[in-house]
């Protein structure tokens, strides 16, 4: 299937099954209630307000949207989001590749983590310093991604990388900025490499999302008084650094090559900075979470990427995500050696009273992976009868994450 099919299917999957789509350019023009959960009602109010079609929907203004009466704004304000996701891919019309800097000093394990993503754990061992840049073609989580890992040498950051700015800084969408949790000592060096970073952005008028990986967080050093102190002088010093550059907000992320599940949760924030519809997905989860009285939700894939979640804690959501990424790994071992998947996962926890349960809703992208609706609930048994409804809205979504 190529590209374009592609993007015609995935388009065709936000409206109502009995709308012929023939050529992409006819669906900005289509009525509002062609759209999956626009009633007929609502699409002749939505009209009487001049609002005829995917397109006029598309063009609202989400900060100062209509008052209709007769529509609620939570709806509104979700069938215009949708709307202006359609649009937008329908006008860029082929999926671009994202394009993914892994950059940090020497030694920050940027190559170890792009490894473990790989599922190249073998090959940790035996990895020698990236000698300049080492560039990859990826499928991250059925996704395509192009990974440029820039060796943290110093000769390589003076000489190379910002003599030729332009060659690599360009047209990035994610970046990621590599900082040792276990190497005190190299944090002014790496605090100042950073500055450096953001000033050739800022020059070339680039702004990526920015996440800071803290790497080598492993269990047993998470324990200790210096781990902590290394990571609080950490977050103060780069901190004070995107302060200085008025368009660039970070944010942080602990990983672990022994915690394989922290460098996927790690890539689903990533992943979710520059996804055009992580936000809606989000909103259908709160929907959901609030109608089955659930305390926590999360849609993840069967190869570990969190799409969004939804939760009234931290530690809930720490609770709902590691659970399904952890029994989602128990679950693809148990398909290797050849048992049946199960469409339903649960833990129960009787003695803290609640349960988790994991639904699977459907697969995406040509590696058919599995998708999981979980849910953190005292009451699993609410989730009955109410699968199909959030299966068909989040489907069309998945297909255009990225």
């Amino acid at each position: 299937m190529s590209e374009n099919s592609e993007k015609s299917v995935a388009i065709k999957d936000f409206f109502k099954r009995n709308v012929l789509i023939n050529e992409l350019d006819e669906v900005l023009r289509l009525t509002p209630d062609t759209l999956i959960g626009v009633d007929k009602i609502s699409s002749d109010h939505l009209i009487n307000e001049s609002i005829k079609t995917i397109d006029d929907l598309a063009n609202l203004n989400v900060s100062s949207l209509p008052e209709i009466k007769e529509v609620l704004p939570n709806m509104l304000l979700k069938w215009v989001k949708i709307a202006q996701v359609i649009q937008k891919n329908i006008k860029e019309q082929l999926r671009r590749h994202k394009k993914l800097l892994m950059i940090g000093l020497d030694n920050g394990g940027k190559t170890s983590i792009l490894a473990v993503v790989q599922d190249k754990f073998s090959i940790i061992k035996s990895l020698l310093p990236t000698r300049g840049v080492k560039r990859e073609k990826l499928d991250f989580f059925g996704y395509p991604i192009i990974s440029w890992d820039l060796g943290g040498q110093v000769q390589y950051r003076e000489k190379l990388y910002f003599n030729r700015p332009e060659l690599f800084f360009t047209d990035a969408d994610i970046m990621l900025y590599v900082v040792d949790s276990q190497d005190p000592d190299r944090i002014p060096e790496a605090a100042n490499y950073f500055r450096e970073v953001l000033k050739i952005l800022e020059e070339l008028h680039e702004i990526p999302s920015v996440l800071i990986v803290l790497s080598k967080s492993d269990q047993d050093a998470r324990q200790t008084l210096q781990w902590q102190q290394t990571v609080t002088s950490i977050k103060n010093k780069f901190n004070s650094i995107a302060d200085e550059f008025k368009d660039f907000s970070i944010d942080y992320c602990d990983t672990s090559i022994f915690q394989r599940e922290t460098i996927m949760q790690m890539f689903s924030i990533a992943l979710k900075k520059v996804s055009d519809t992580s936000e809606i997905i989000e909103n259908i989860l709160e929907e959901f979470t609030h109608q089955v009285e659930a305390k926590a939700s999360s849609l993840v894939s069967m190869d570990g990427l969190i799409f969004g979640s939804y939760t009234g804690s931290d530690t809930d959501e720490m609770l709902v995500n590691n659970t399904a990424l952890l029994l989602q790994t128990l679950s693809n071992f148990y398909n290797t050696i050849g048992l049946i998947r199960e469409k339903s996962l649960r833990l129960d926890l009787p003695l803290n009273g609640f349960t988790i349960r994991g639904e699977k809703l459907f697969e995406y992208s040509e590696l058919q992976i599995p998708v999981y609706l979980w849910m953190l609930s005292q009451h699993p048994n609410l989730l009955e009868g109410k699968l199909d409804y959030f299966k068909e809205q989040l489907l069309p979504l998945i297909n255009l994450f990225l």
